[in-house]
């Protein structure tokens, strides 16, 4: 028997896009045999497949389609290696949480912010390359070959992968760290195998206008943001360069003649024999390299996006850029033959290779400098952006007291980005410490051994302070936890009166004990306060952890190497331990997420979050899916919603959006400027834009934003949007105003097709039903933010759309216009909405 798929777009098709964690396409149509008809494996639409055309659900005229993208951030096992790049993911996502994006557009301030962010993000390319050295160059080639005193001096020489240091043609300090450099640059050319490869799949086609001029009245709908062709690959190529000579300096470092930098400015050391010479040049050259690097990253022009034009072609870029990292590489290759052909003897041979301590120190120096410059010029501009917003809302109505503000006052940019700069801090000194562990014993210099004790391995003394803040900040974690948890379970009772003013007093009545009633009163308030609590949770650790960070600095400069030669040996113990488990617990996530299938959707969850922006700042942080996923969706509503001039024969959608697929629906009806979009209607449950984006990234996610997506979904009054949520659903919520639930679940009028008044939101009661079902020994369990289409509101909508008259497409009424507003009710009038339709206005 042939297999029957629905194929046709005349009439209405629900177009389902889902949310976090890969969700399959058979459970996103809820149905076992599917045909993907359109986009590939990473990303593509499915439709349902039947065993005949007779044997089809489909009525006349509508069919049901899922766009299934979780192979864009868990489909591949090579996303395993993601994990390690967590640190570059939050620096990017935090350049999107500045809320003077919007309100200074054109003040110095923001650029400022900019250039220090993109300086911030090449400094830890460099903290990685450094950790890659301190392990490899310095531990290995340098302190375990004993400089150049010939054979391992590590692990009592029982270690097999450190024999290569006794083989007579590698003898001598110079070859070891040739061999030593091999880690770094491999590294590094992973990392740039990486970001061109998603660049090259994401980022390379350039995102055409659809419109000559377009009316980008917010940033989320300017096509500018997904624009990041010629941006990235600048950030790119420069950072590669930059890490590359970062090697080649560090391998010339400690060869003659001399070590001090001062004296290659200053002519000493020139002249003595050719060989001499050429390794002066070469490190002179690798030099001018590097702070050439610097001067380019913050330049505001190197990461600009191009405003995208209509019918853009694919450009062929012929500047210099692409010179780079291969200058840097034929430089870095010339450092390893002058270190292996070195002829001079070295000389006494300091505790820890040359420069690297130095460079660590600068590079952690250089960090915090560059926060405390993102703070400084924050303040300032989050003041005004928060005081403009507050004066725009009150100007146009907004009265809803319950619209959130910005998280932690605004400064959520600096948060984040301080976090970034401490967890790569943090694995960087957890790995070299660690490492120097299995090898010997890390020490500082001047620390004598124990008598028979393992040798000394000296690790630069910021790596010990790194680790101390590290603890404290782990200590700090685990006390403001435990603190918010505590207040969840003492806020229960509220939520207890709650569920039984919402549930049938008949049914309330017979839970004598409150089993029933307890249960779901701790899922909704869990629910409720655990967004809040999060937030507040990590607000409070992140301004804990910039005062031990600022407290660590001091001490550090005060005590220096005291810490370790006269502190407590089982404080820095412990503090090892924590640094060991974070890197532990990052090897062991990468290696299940590569292994098991399950556990990297589990992990892609994360992604799914922080991959939806453009790589604004970090070239090698995960590639953003949304640069896929917006120019697929744009393209399928044209197809699925066609003007071919007969009404009876014109194509509609349902754009069915749950949780992050209702962040990518917002992104993509923003950007819609056709008559296809009029014949789109908006159906979202689960949404986290108000709960989450709204908070965290204010400047793309604010009441304008939403103004201007309700402005785009109307049409003379009649909404073209619903939003459905639950008091147990911990991630999604009201977008516009509450809905709150009625009292001992009163009749409530059956879910319609867009609404006339109030706000598109509707709160559904969850669990339906208080007492046991007839026939079943078990209670029916909170569905949360899942399994929205089991819910009859939800079948409502999508079958009040099917049989809706108002099929044809009316245009979208002015900014100006007054639509037809009906009264609200007395349910929807308990919280005054503060949707300002009766106002409508050009910004």
């Amino acid at each position: 028997m042939d297999r029957y798929v629905n194929e046709g777009t005349d009439g209405w098709t629900e177009l389902r896009v889902h949310g976090v964690g890969g969700t399959s396409p058979e459970s996103e149509l809820g149905h076992p045999a599917v045909l993907r008809v359109a986009g590939d494996r990473q990303a593509g639409f499915y439709r349902r497949v039947w065993d005949s055309r007779r044997g089809t659900d489909d009525p006349p005229g509508f069919r049901r389609e899922g766009y299934s993208w979780g192979g864009l951030t868990s489909g591949d096992n090579k996303r395993a290696l993601w994990l390690l790049l967590l640190p570059f993911m939050l620096l990017n996502m935090a350049f999107y949480m500045d809320p003077g994006h919007s309100a200074e557009r054109r003040r110095r301030s923001v650029e400022a912010r900019i250039v220090a962010q993109r300086l911030l993000a090449l400094s830890l390319t460099g903290t990685a390359v450094l950790a890659a050295t301190s392990v490899s160059m310095d531990l290995v080639g340098w302190q375990c070959g004993a400089a150049g005193t010939g054979g391992p001096h590590c692990a009592n020489g029982g270690v097999v992968w450190l024999n290569w240091l006794r083989y007579g043609w590698l003898a001598g300090t110079g070859r070891h760290l040739a061999v030593a450099a091999l880690l770094p640059l491999a590294v590094i050319g992973l990392l740039w195998y990486l970001a061109h490869t998603t660049w090259a799949r994401f980022e390379k086609r350039p995102v055409p206008q659809s419109v000559q001029h377009p009316d980008n009245r917010t940033l989320l709908e300017n096509r500018q943001l997904w624009n990041g062709n010629a941006a990235v690959r600048r950030l790119r190529l420069l950072h590669v360069a930059g890490a590359i000579a970062l090697v080649g300096v560090l391998l010339l470092a400690p060869l003659p003649p001399g070590r001090d930098l001062t004296r290659l400015w200053h002519g000493a050391g020139w002249g003595t024999t050719p060989l001499g010479d050429a390794r002066n040049a070469v490190r002179l050259a690798l030099l001018v390299l590097l702070a050439w690097v610097v001067l380019r990253v913050a330049l505001p022009r190197t990461g600009k996006r191009e405003q995208p034009t209509v019918g853009e072609p694919l450009k062929r870029y012929r500047d210099g850029y692409s010179l780079l990292p291969l200058a840097a590489a034929l430089l870095t290759a010339g450092a390893v033959v002058v270190a292996v052909w070195r002829d001079e003897p070295l000389g006494p041979a300091p505790a820890e290779l040359p420069w690297q301590v130095g460079a660590t120190q600068w590079v952690l120096g250089a960090q915090g400098a560059l926060l405390a410059v993102l703070f400084v010029t924050h303040v300032p501009g989050m003041v005004g952006a928060l005081r403009g917003r507050r004066e725009e809302d009150r100007e146009a109505g907004f009265g809803n007291p319950d619209f959130p503000r910005p998280a932690w006052g605004g400064l959520t940019m600096s948060g984040v980005a301080l976090l970034a700069t401490a967890l790569a801090t943090a694995l960087s000194a957890g790995l070299t410490l660690r490492v120097a562990e299995i090898l010997g014993a890390p020490a500082v210099p001047g620390q004598t051994p124990h008598p028979g004790g393992q040798r000394l391995l000296f690790v630069p003394t910021a790596y010990y302070w790194a680790a101390a803040v590290g603890l404290a900040s782990t200590a700090a974690a685990v006390a403001l936890t435990g603190i918010a948890w505590a207040g969840i379970r003492r806020g229960r009772g509220a939520s207890a009166r709650r569920v039984a003013d919402a549930y049938p007093e008949a049914e309330v009545d017979q839970d004598e004990q409150g089993v029933r009633c307890t249960r779901i009163a701790a899922c909704w308030d869990l629910a409720g306060r655990l967004d809040g609590a999060a937030q507040s949770v990590l607000g409070r650790l992140l301004a804990t952890v910039a005062l031990i960070a600022v407290a660590g600095t001091v001490l550090g400069l005060v005590l220096g190497v005291r810490l370790v030669t006269e502190g407590p040996r089982w404080f820095l113990t412990l503090a090892n331990l924590a640094l060991t488990g974070l890197v532990a617990a990052i090897l062991w996530a990468g290696r299940q997420a590569y292994r098991s299938e399950r556990f990297r959707r589990t992990v892609g969850v994360l992604w799914d979050i922080g991959t939806f922006w453009p790589r604004a700042t970090h070239p090698f942080a995960p590639p953003c899916y949304a640069e896929r996923t917006v120019p697929d969706l744009l393209e399928r509503l044209e197809y699925l919603a066609p003007a071919t001039g007969d009404p009876a024969k014109d194509g509609r959608v349902v754009f069915s959006c749950h949780s992050q697929g209702c962040v990518i629906g917002t992104a993509v009806l923003l950007q819609t400027r056709t008559p296809a979009s009029r014949r789109t209607a908006l159906l979202t449950y689960g949404n986290p834009v108000t709960r989450l984006y709204v908070r965290f990234f204010p400047a793309y996610f604010d009441a304008r934003t939403l103004r201007r997506l309700g402005e785009l979904l109307t049409d003379e009054g009649r909404w073209r949007w619903n939003n459905l949520y639950r008091p147990s659903d911990p991630i999604g919520g009201w977008v516009i105003v509450d809905d709150p639930l009625p009292p001992h679940a009163a009749a409530r009028p059956r879910a319609t097709a867009g609404c006339l008044s109030g706000a598109p939101d509707r709160q559904l009661l969850d669990p339906s039903g208080f007492g046991l079902r007839p026939g079943d020994s078990c209670y029916e369990e909170p569905l949360g933010h899942s399994d929205y289409f089991a819910d009859q509101a939800y079948g409502d909508i999508v079958l009040a759309w099917r049989n809706s008259t108002a099929q044809q497409p009316v245009a979208s009424p002015a900014p100006a216009a007054r639509p037809v507003v009906r009264e609200e009710t007395p349910r929807v009038s308990a919280v005054r909405p503060w949707w300002p339709w009766q106002r409508l206005r050009p910004y």
